[in-house]
């Protein structure tokens, strides 16, 4: 028994001596590697917190070189639109009127087919423009807005009432030129096309000032104008994209759709500044602080250049940039709807 006592003492003596033993073999970190250790945390630290600030910076001046070349807000009239207001009056007489709103109507587009980039909407996927989304669905924008105005004006300022012959050059304008695919890169491509459409409307705008083309514009029309524009085939078209709830809608889709009805209110605000100038029946009739409203919402849709797009929903932190824009837009609808009650009483 004092034998098996002794050994299990030796036994317990080693285990302790092994102990000591394995604590010498793994000493403690250094004082210059605890100091390394501590620097290596704040360095990653510091880089997740300044990661996020760095980025958007980057992105800032990336957009911001950008738009030296290819502009993404459009806070002023087009230089275009200002001449025609120049040369064009209420007393002017009704072809140069005809002349002067058929130029705003196309001057978006015109400008769009001649700009830096050119149309991007068609360009092949191995350009690098073609991956300019919010350029391209702006220009969407245009094309729709100024096929829209192009229709009404063909079929209800060009003719002799209801049942009156339709000017040739502006129904092959509206039915083979600008009614043609956006995305068109060749046999015949979109650009092409819609050149031809602006070229059908020149040679109306031509033989107007010679006086062998019609334009005939009354209260009623101007009525009906207010009216089209205000229809679900106008104006409720871009709204219903801006309004269809979160969950449905993609979120790389969020920006083409703002990007849209930018270009949507382009044609629009062009075609009406001219219009509302050279027809002020349509602000004496009660109509003035509704369109200086309605023109103010104009403006901040056409400067709406969001640096990142964001969906925030119900009570999220973030920003919910196209129920933004679609709130300009309800603003804009609301107003010309009241305009339009002004010209109907």
């Amino acid at each position: 028994m004092q034998d098996k006592k002794k050994s299990s003492v030796k036994s317990s003596k080693k285990k302790a001596i092994n102990k000591k033993k394995i604590a010498k073999r793994v000493p403690p970190l250094p004082a210059k590697e605890m100091v390394w250790w501590v620097k290596y945390l704040v360095i990653l630290a510091l880089i997740v917190v300044l990661i996020w600030p760095v980025g958007l910076g980057l992105l800032w001046s990336g957009n911001s070189l950008y738009k030296l070349i290819d502009p993404t807000e459009f806070p002023k009239l087009d230089n275009t639109i200002v001449n025609l207001m120049k040369t064009t009056s209420s007393s002017s007489p009704p072809a140069k009127k005809g002349v002067a709103l058929c130029e705003a109507i196309i001057n978006r587009l015109n400008k769009e087919l001649h700009s830096r980039l050119g149309w991007s909407v068609n360009d092949i996927i191995i350009s690098p423009t073609a991956w300019l989304d919010n350029r391209s669905n702006r220009q969407r924008g245009v094309i729709f807005a100024t096929r829209m105005l192009v229709n009404f004006f063909a079929t209800n300022f060009a003719k002799y009432g209801g049942a009156g012959a339709e000017d040739e050059d502006l129904k092959k304008a509206r039915e083979e030129y600008f009614a043609y695919t956006p995305d068109s890169w060749w046999f015949p491509s979109s650009e092409n096309q819609y050149k031809k459409g602006i070229e059908m409307v020149r040679r109306y705008e031509k033989r107007l000032l010679e006086g062998d083309a019609v334009y005939n514009v009354r209260s009623d029309k101007l009525y009906s104008l207010f009216s089209f524009i205000l229809s679900p085939e106008f104006l409720d078209q871009p709204l219903g994209l801006l309004v269809e709830p979160n969950e449905k809608v993609k979120y790389l889709e969020l920006d083409n759709r703002i990007y849209y009805t930018q270009g949507v209110i382009l044609v629009l605000r062009d075609f009406l500044h001219v219009l509302t100038y050279l027809y002020p029946e349509i602000e004496s009739r009660g109509g003035k602080d509704n369109l200086q409203l309605a023109f103010d919402a104009m403006d901040k849709i056409c400067t709406y250049d969001p640096l990142v797009v964001l969906r925030g929903a119900h009570d999220s932190i973030f920003a919910d940039h196209r129920g933004k824009m679609a709130r300009y837009l309800i603003t804009v609808r609301e107003r010309l709807r009241d305009v339009t009650n002004s010209l109907n009483r």
